[in-house]
């Protein structure tokens, strides 16, 4: 059966989905679970640590089944994403075993070839479009990778040193979580100088991260209340448009209403006047 011309050509100019901030993080996110493996394969890891770090697989494989969900649902042809355009290995590079880590390589070169084809004009939009979130996705992510990648220095440094209690990765990462939400709880802190330094690297990124969230709240609450307003004024001129139509009706039935009397009036004039002669 021959295929449909204007079928084909509809498809071959349909433009082709733009990478956003999220498809950035994305691809940032899948370089961080690749970086994961390494420790996980080649480093000497208790049990306790091989779980805090298995757990974050996990988590990770959950972003990326609903990426993979997502750009099912955004692609125009879905059979052609599963097929041609990589679905299928976005969605082996989601299964939570390490076996199955390395496709998700494919994600990130699809990323990597579309921004070697963009010029810098393009991701400064891309970056820009949407500052806050923006802003905030990205704060979420260095974040995510300092915790993990200092509570690792932070252990090493600790883990033989005399008075540390930081003996385990788990508890690496635990004072990591507090030390960069600026919660500080005390039952666990650094002794060393390296762990001291790396605390304070956590501390003023802590600090960022508070600033970026709230303006990121604060700029979603002025853009909600924005349209709100925006949606009040709108129904308020149709209501008054409505009130202005409903006076040029009136108007005009009045009018209609004159012109009739008037019309009587002429009528009845010549009436009178043919009965006269």
């Amino acid at each position: 059966m021959a295929a449909n011309p204007i079928t084909n050509n509809k498809t071959a100019n349909r433009p082709a989905r733009k990478i956003t901030t999220y498809d950035l993080v994305i691809g940032l996110l899948a370089i961080f679970s690749l970086i994961i493996l390494i420790p996980l394969h080649f480093g000497n890891l208790s049990q306790s640590d091989q779980i805090v770090l298995i757990v974050l697989e996990d988590s990770l494989c959950a972003v990326f089944l609903f990426d993979f969900f997502r750009s099912l649902r955004l692609a125009p042809n879905k059979w052609g994403y599963f097929l041609k355009g990589g679905g299928w290995l976005d969605l082996l590079g989601s299964i939570p075993l390490s076996a199955f880590a390395i496709f998700r390589v494919a994600r990130l070169f699809r990323i990597i070839r579309l921004l070697r084809k963009m010029t810098g004009g393009e991701l400064r939009r891309i970056l820009t479009r949407r500052l806050a979130q923006s802003t905030l996705l990205f704060t979420l992510v260095i974040a995510l990778f300092l915790i993990f990648t200092i509570s690792w220095i932070v252990l090493r440094a600790e883990q033989n040193a005399p008075g540390a209690n930081i003996k385990t990765y788990h508890e690496a990462v635990w004072w990591a979580f507090v030390t960069i939400t600026t919660v500080g709880y005390g039952d666990y802190y650094p002794v060393t100088g390296v762990g001291q330094s790396m605390a304070i690297i956590l501390m003023f990124f802590g600090l960022g991260i508070i600033g970026v969230l709230s303006s990121f709240l604060a700029s979603t609450f002025i853009s909600l209340q924005s349209r709100r307003k925006a949606k009040v004024e709108g129904e308020k001129q149709n209501d008054e448009d409505e009130d202005n139509d409903e006076d040029e009706t009136s108007n005009l039935e009045a009018e209609l209403a004159a012109m009739k009397a008037e019309l009587a009036a002429i009528k009845q004039l010549l009436e009178q006047h043919y009965q006269v002669q």
